[in-house]
């Protein structure tokens, strides 16, 4: 694909040729497709994101978390996330001792000893706070186990 300027400067010509002829947009993005060899500015387009290089390593929003215990700016967060990750999963497991479940409950205690492992590092701390998302429901299915066994007992 060969185009005769760059994306931007095709659309800025298009602007100029409505404002020039009084036609509307998408009349003058298709005379410019149509100088440019495409049947319409659809197809161009297309053709022009399907020829931009692709990222090959995902971007990264977050940092490296390279040692344990985490800083207090990341362990906050994550027992904020902790929280509400809690009342979503407690409202949809149901347990039948929920008052115990919740006295179970310990966000930093759950970040501190349960969510990062050294074998895990280094990672990065958008994919940590995830795995919170992820896997405590199987740590919200224990507690409510314990809180059933204590109320049989």
């Amino acid at each position: 694909m060969n185009l005769s300027a760059p994306i931007n400067e095709l659309k800025r010509k298009a602007k100029l040729l409505r404002r020039s002829e009084g036609i509307p947009l998408n009349q003058a993005y298709a005379r410019i497709a149509n100088e440019e060899g495409y049947a319409s500015w659809g197809l161009l387009i297309g053709d022009y994101e399907a020829q931009k290089p692709k990222p090959t390593v995902r971007p990264r929003t977050g940092y490296q978390i390279t040692s344990l215990p985490v800083d207090d700016a990341y362990r906050k967060e994550a027992i904020e996330l902790a929280n509400s990750t809690f009342e979503m999963v407690i409202r949809r497991i149901e347990p039948d001792n929920p008052v115990e479940t919740r006295r179970l409950w310990d966000a930093a205690e759950y970040v501190d000893n349960h969510h990062l492992s050294s074998d895990m590092l280094p990672i990065d701390s958008e994919y940590a706070l995830s795995l919170i998302e992820a896997f405590l429901v199987h740590y919200v299915i224990d507690l409510a186990i314990q809180a059933d066994r204590k109320a049989e007992a």
